[in-house]
Order: C-alpha cells, then sequence, then structure tokens
C-alpha cells in the first residue's frame, strides 16, 4: 500500500506522520513551530521528518499543510496571520531539504480534503469544513475539489456582532473574535469580574476553552454561560454558511469542536430561525471523524491523490 510523508506546520506545533492510502497514520511525531524565520521552520520539518523516517522508512512523496492563505499552484505561503510571513515558497524549500517532492495546500482545505476522502464527508457532493480553534477557517468541498480562490472560505472574519469585539484582521465582531477559542476565555474572564480576587486570579491561570467546557459539563453556571454566549455568534455564522451554499452538511474540527457535545443543542435551538426555510429542512453540522489528525491526514491528500485539490 502507498505511504506518504505528511507534515502539518501549525501556529505552535509542527506534526509529521506517515500515512497510507487509506488514511490511517502509521506513525507520528511533533515538535514546536520556531518562530523566528521560515528557514527555522523548514529545518525543523526537515529535522523531525527525517527523524520519523529512519524509523517508519521510505515514503513516495510529501505533502504539506500550510496556516495561512496558500497559492497551491505555486507551493507559496502568501500570508500568514499568525506569523506574519509573507511569500515564503515552503513547497520548494521542504522539497529541497528532504529530497521529495512535496504538494501543498492551506491546511483548513487540507482538513476538507481528508473529511472527503476518509471521513463523514465521503459520498457527499457539498459540504463546508469549519475549523474552530485558536481562530476560525473554512473550506468549501464541492464537485471532488476545493473550490474558490486562494481566500475562499475565509469565514472567520465573517462580521456577527457589528461593533463587538476587536479582531486580528483589524475590524470588530468577526465570528473568530467572537467564537474561537480565546473568546472563550475572555468571556470567562469577563464574567468572573464578581469573583473574589484571589479566587479569579488562580482561575484564570488556567482558565481557556477546555477548561470551561469542562466545567460546564459539570453544571458550573459561568461555564454555561460562556458556551451559551460563544454558541450563539457561531450559529449566526453556521446560518450564513447554509444560507450561501445550502450544503449537505457543516463539519465542525479543531480543539472548541471537542466540545460539540455542549454546543450541539445551542445550534439546534439557534439555527433555524436564521436560516431561509431553517425550520422545515435538515440543517447538519456535525463534528469531524477524524479528530486532531484531520490536518495531517490532510496534508498527506494532494501527495496521494495529486488531483484531489
Amino acid at each position: 500500500m502507498r505511504r506518504v510523508l505528511a507534515i502539518d506546520m501549525g501556529g505552535t506545533k509542527t506534526a509529521a506522520g506517515v500515512v497510507d492510502e487509506a488514511g490511517r497514520v502509521l506513525s507520528k511525531r511533533t515538535v514546536p513551530t520556531p518562530r523566528e524565520n521560515p528557514r527555522a521552520a523548514v529545518e525543523a520539518m526537515a529535522a523531525l521528518s527525517r527523524e520519523l523516517l529512519s524509523e517508519a522508512g521510505p515514503v513516495e512523496s510529501a505533502g504539506l499543510a500550510l496556516p495561512g492563505i496558500v497559492d497551491r499552484a505555486r507551493g507559496v505561503l502568501v500570508r500568514s496571520a499568525s506569523s506574519g510571513w509573507t511569500e515564503v515558497p515552503f513547497q520548494a524549500m521542504v522539497s529541497e531539504a528532504l529530497g521529495l517532492p512535496v504538494a501543498s495546500e492551506n491546511d483548513v482545505n487540507a482538513c476538507a480534503l481528508a473529511e472527503a476522502r476518509f471521513g463523514g464527508g465521503a459520498g457527499m457532493d457539498c459540504f463546508f469544513w469549519m475549523t474552530i480553534s485558536t481562530g476560525i477557517g473554512g473550506a468549501v468541498y464541492s464537485g471532488g475539489r476545493i473550490v474558490g480562490g486562494p481566500m475562499s472560505g475565509e469565514v472567520g472574519h465573517l462580521v456577527v456582532n457589528p461593533g463587538g469585539t476587536p479582531c486580528g484582521c483589524g475590524n470588530r465582531g468577526c465570528l473568530e473574535a467572537e467564537a474561537a477559542g480565546p473568546a472563550w476565555r475572555r468571556r470567562a474572564l469577563e464574567l468572573m469580574g464578581g469573583v473574589p480576587d484571589a479566587q479569579a486570579d488562580a482561575a484564570a491561570r488556567v482558565v481557556d476553552a477546555r477548561t470551561v467546557a469542562g466545567g460546564a459539563r459539570t453544571g458550573d453556571p459561568l461555564c454555561l454561560r460562556v458556551v451559551e454566549d460563544c454558541a450563539r455568534p457561531l450559529a449566526a455564522g453556521l446560518a450564513a454558511v447554509f444560507n450561501l451554499l445550502d450544503p449537505d452538511a457543516v463539519f465542525l474540527g479543531g480543539g472548541v469542536a471537542e466540545a460539540f457535545d455542549l454546543l450541539a443543542p445551542i445550534l439546534r435551538r439557534e439555527l433555524p430561525p436564521l436560516v431561509l426555510l431553517g425550520e422545515d429542512r435538515p440543517l447538519p453540522v456535525l463534528k469531524s471523524s477524524l479528530g486532531y489528525d484531520a490536518a495531517l491526514v490532510g496534508a498527506a491528500v494532494p501527495a496521494l491523490f495529486p488531483y484531489s485539490s
């Protein structure tokens, strides 16, 4: 069975794995992503990959998932908001470092490709993938490929609360600013304003989306309020997707999607009134079946199936 090297370069960590044509991750390793410059990031990817392949054996090619706007035809990271890097030819750099042919793709697009090949999107004509993590990104899959230009699917910068929370893009009230992981932390800290200082200070050091979700599952009122306050703008963003695309489904991935059990009941309540004829038709919002390896498996898809993207 064919095997390729898959590399997912994230904003904070880089993962490398050997993935076969059935979408199975046969082995995997991770390291922190160097932030000083692109060359350091390539050197880290190369060292990690060589270490992995020394144990896993040879592969025929490599696939690379990159965070930001990617020109897949040129293999160039056009712009990454997380690092500030622009016009970086990562595909050629990684290929030279490893001596392998490399195919590259935006990380969220890669997730959608993996969902289509190996997950719940198999057999669907059109679906939307949404990653909810430190930021929010999206990808439109239709007719067997990712559709649109390099900036298509940027649902995270859809304004859902005009005049709301400042966003890194320079606007206010974007979906990313109102519903991504940092929004859960920010809203929790806002609500903790009435908590005694010593207790609040201790909680502030550990609060994030995961701890909020854990508290909500135990019935903590503050945590339940945070989930509610972040799920409502998420519903508004999803409504825009359904109204614009009428997809077969929307798949949610990323760290915040691990709280799907908490989000789903709120989305089922909030979403239908916002969608045309939403009360009379299904609006499938599903958690990805691929878990945290979605981008890693997705990175392998353009290498395994070159015409999939």
